[in-house]
């Protein structure tokens, strides 16, 4: 059997072969057409200077605002001030620990979990690997720790430090 007979043959397998029959029109006219749009969207997109890069960047600066409005928000809440008439100390702490609840809620529940039994971070209300004193939780959260504890130093201030390290130590 030779390749060039110009006869249809049927081979072993039971298939005919006909190569005298050209594809539909349809089908080429498609090919192309995929061809030249390949073509023209890779253009466009390759010489454009359009970039998931500087799309991404986009989003971060916007969302990078948002951020910065809301901690300003936050942080232009005025403070509370002081009745005429003295606290007993009981309800000063439980003011304090609200305010480092509120704190713990936003900054560390995320890892540690709501009740700082631990989550993706370890648990702090047992025994804390790095110690459970006041210098060390302060240093845990200034400075962070190596491995997946971030540094809060610069996103809080020295007062917020020392309330959330007293909310963390009455865990």
């Amino acid at each position: 059997m030779s390749t060039n007979d110009p006869h249809p043959e049927e081979h072993a397998d039971g298939i005919v072969e006909d190569r005298e029959q050209a594809p539909p029109v349809y089908f080429t006219v498609l090919f192309y057409g995929l061809i030249i749009w390949a073509v023209a969207f890779m253009a466009f997109y390759l010489l454009s200077g359009w970039s998931s890069d500087a799309e991404f960047q986009e989003k971060m600066a916007a969302h990078k605002g948002e951020s910065q409005t809301q901690q300003q928000a936050t942080d232009s809440t005025p403070p509370a001030t002081t009745p005429a008439t003295p606290e007993p100390a009981s309800a000063a702490t439980v003011a304090t620990e609200m305010n480092g609840q509120a704190l713990f809620a936003k900054h560390c529940s995320g890892c540690h979990g709501a009740e700082g039994k631990g989550a993706f971070g370890p648990d702090l209300s047992g025994d804390y690997q790095y110690g459970k004193t006041e210098m060390a939780v302060q240093e845990s959260i200034t400075s962070g720790r190596p491995g997946n504890m971030p540094t809060f130093g610069q996103k809080l201030s020295p007062e917020e430090i020392k309330v959330l390290t007293g909310f963390i130590l009455n865990l």
